[in-house]
């Protein structure tokens, strides 16, 4: 019987997450890249995003992500700025925040962000640029 190294089954799983979540990194790029025009964010025609809700709640609060028109998962910060006192407009900046997300955390959205975005490409008869 041979010898369980528990260290090395650690090393090896993570290596395995991590050149996962690389090849879905390069599919999710491909897809996004093949979606012209790419989708506007809750119909604002300033913002192309695609919001990226997996089927699990996480641990931690990411925020909103999207994953923009390059493939990048992201968080989408959208901040009013109030307009001249009086006046009923109001301006927005909007700013994508690069997401930190562990391999797990990755794999996971970037599943979902693909399923998407793949969902919309055959909604729009599997034609894109």
């Amino acid at each position: 019987m041979t010898n369980f190294d528990a260290g090395e089954a650690e090393n090896r799983a993570s290596a395995l997450l991590a050149k996962t979540a690389q090849q879905l990194q390069d599919i999710l790029e491909l897809v996004a890249r093949r979606l012209r025009p790419f989708p506007s964010f809750q119909g604002m025609t300033t913002v192309q995003a695609v919001e990226v809700e997996p089927g699990f709640s996480s641990a931690r609060d990411l925020g909103c992500v999207v994953v923009d028109p390059d493939g990048r998962l992201c968080s989408l910060e959208i901040t009013a700025i109030s307009g001249i006192a009086g006046m009923a407009e109001a301006d927005q900046v909007e700013q994508f925040q690069p997401l930190d997300l562990s391999s797990e955390e990755y794999i996971v959205y970037a599943s979902a962000a693909i399923a998407l975005l793949s969902d919309e490409l055959r909604r729009r008869g599997g034609r894109g640029t």
